[in-house]
């Protein structure tokens, strides 16, 4: 998906049919995107925007998922 890659510090992740992409300026990236694979031929039945839930913001700031509830017992420390 070369046609995404300029929207993004990241290489588009591509999943059968899907395409992941996170994109770096939020304003008017579903009609760029859209544009982008419209000019390059591609045919799209469908976007979806997702925005980042608080475990994607955590994990892409430290490295690591949070950990669960509970999850320190039976740890020994």
């Amino acid at each position: 998906m070369r046609a995404l890659a300029p929207m993004s510090a990241e290489s588009p992740v591509p999943d059968g049919t899907v395409v992941r992409l996170s994109v770096r300026e939020h304003r008017g990236a579903v009609m760029e995107a859209a544009r982008r694979l419209g000019d390059e031929g591609v045919a799209v039945d469908d976007l979806l925007l997702r925005r980042p839930t608080l475990d994607d913001v955590f994990l892409a700031l430290t490295g690591h998922a949070a950990e669960e509830p509970g999850a320190e017992e039976g740890r020994g420390e």
